[in-house]
């Protein structure tokens, strides 16, 4: 099973209707808390006569996210957020956010309603956004003797490892950042060389 996972590109925004209410999911790329954050405060600024700004977000990959939640903002519990929440795990999709804006329309549409009405309009949303594929990577630093430096480029090579600072001191040390699935492969090969003096290690 692939480790990759889907991310928005940009900004999107899809507007649907359920029983006279209007349902706007906005959604937008984010990297933390405080991007989130800002952007739900955001949607409450652009549509401030709304009744509710429900919102799901993913921060990092959907299979083991480095946070996600969700927000009923006032709507019965579970009925918005949660619904919102799993469109986006279930459609492999992470570093983004979701705000679903909602009018009410005069006709209550119940907990069944409600659900269907949030997770809608989060799949319309994805219906349209262009998204891309993107799969996690792991750092590594790196130290060894200059005479090591094309046995460790070839391996760093095959290993689609790009390094990203160097500094020549005593020894070469090197910051790598590469894709996931290539770590044990690379660690494998440097600590075979350990005994040359290649020194690797994985960051947290």
């Amino acid at each position: 099973m692939s480790d990759s996972y889907r991310v928005p590109l940009a900004e999107y925004e899809v507007e649907t209707e359920v029983k006279k209410s209007r349902f706007i999911a906005t959604g937008r790329p984010v990297a933390s808390d405080a991007d989130m954050r800002a952007f739900i405060d955001l949607q409450r600024q652009r549509f401030p006569a709304a009744n509710h700004h429900c919102s799901a977000y993913v921060i990092g990959a959907p299979q083991q996210p480095r946070a996600a939640g969700s927000d009923d903002d006032g709507e019965p519990g579970g009925t918005a957020g949660k619904p919102m929440l799993n469109v986006l795990l279930g459609q492999g999709v992470g570093d983004v956010c979701v705000v679903v804006t909602r009018f009410f329309g005069g006709i209550k549409l119940g907990a069944g309603g409600l659900v269907r009405a949030y997770g809608g309009a989060v799949k319309a949303l994805l219906e349209g956004w262009p998204l891309e594929l993107r799969e996690p990577m792991a750092s590594v630093s790196l130290r060894f003797p200059y005479d090591q430096q094309g046995m460790v480029d070839s391996i760093l090579k095959r290993c689609e490892a790009q390094v990203r600072h160097s500094d020549y001191g005593s020894d070469v040390s090197q910051q790598l950042v590469l894709p996931q699935r290539q770590l044990l492969a690379l660690k494998s090969a440097l600590d075979e060389r350990a005994h040359l003096g290649v020194i690797c290690r994985v960051d947290t």
